[in-house]
This record gives C-alpha cells, structure tokens and sequence, in this order.
C-alpha cells in the first residue's frame, strides 16, 4: 500500500491523501495501540467520535495492517534473542518460497525482512535455549539448498 494517498473508494468514492490527524493517529497509536479511544482522540485534538471514525478507515484502507501485543520474551520462556542475516543462492520468489513457507511454521521467528543488497534476508528469533536454536538452523538454513551462508548474532540486551 502506498501511504502517500490512501484510497477511500470504498468509503467515499474518491481517494485522498493522509493529512496531519492521520499521520498522529498513527503515530500515537504505533506508541501505545491500547491507548483508550478518548486519551487519543485529545492527544490528536479531534473529538472522540471523529477520532473513531478516523481510526476505523484508517484499518479499512490498510494504514493499520492489524493491532499486536510485543510480548517479553522471557514470559515465554524465551530468554535467547538472535539476529540472523540469509545469503540465497537465487533470488527469484520462486526459489525463496521454501524458505518463507518454512519460516511460517517456526515460532520462534518474531519477524523477518527481505532486503537489498548482499544479504537476502534478515531474521529475529526468540528461542528457548542454543538447543532449539541448532534444531531450527538444522530446518532453515542447513535443509535449504538455496541457503548459501547465514551468519548468526547473539543479542546481549535489547536497547530499543
């Protein structure tokens, strides 16, 4: 989706672009999405009502994909926090789609981004010890013949 304009045809039958309440109510709620609808609607300067209305085409249209929880992972006993960068042999979607069908069914993966350049992919995992951690390097990255290299970065604190 580009954010430049977002498109409210179903909603009004034109498309307009996101002007200054919108990117605040963004931003706010990228802060603190459990914020109650009253406390951001004064945050914003918008009556609560406008605000709601606000908030709900901007979930409609796609500027909101969907509202998460960032979980500590030490509440789910997953202590062990790891970067990973992916170098593939072949790039084509078709040669990554193992992969990212893979990833899909591990949760430890906490997120994972494509990226350009030398690196293919780059991966957050949250996982319980350096047991699991070689358990699933064993089906990601040694089980995939398009993995040419990946190279793992142990957190030691999270500092944002």
């Amino acid at each position: 989706m580009n954010c430049a304009y977002v498109k409210y045809e179903q909603l009004s039958g034109m498309a307009r672009k996101l002007d200054q309440i919108d990117h605040r109510i963004l931003a706010a709620l990228q802060e603190d999405a459990d914020l109650p609808n009253n406390v951001l609607a004064d945050q914003v300067s918008l009556s609560p009502s406008a605000c709601l209305r606000r908030v709900s085409q901007l979930k409609k249209v796609g500027a909101i994909q969907k509202i998460v929880a960032i979980i500590d992972p030490d509440c789910m006993e997953r202590k062990l926090a790891a970067v990973v960068t992916v170098k593939f042999e072949r790039h084509g979607p078709q040669y990554r789609k193992k992969f990212f069908d893979q990833l899909q069914k591990e949760n430890a993966v906490s997120q994972c981004y494509m990226v350009a350049g030398e690196i293919g992919s780059i991966l957050i995992l949250d996982v319980v010890d350096m047991d699991e951690y070689t358990q699933i390097a064993d089906r990601l990255f040694h089980a995939d013949r398009n993995v040419a290299a990946f190279t793992t970065h142990m957190v030691m604190s999270k500092l944002k």
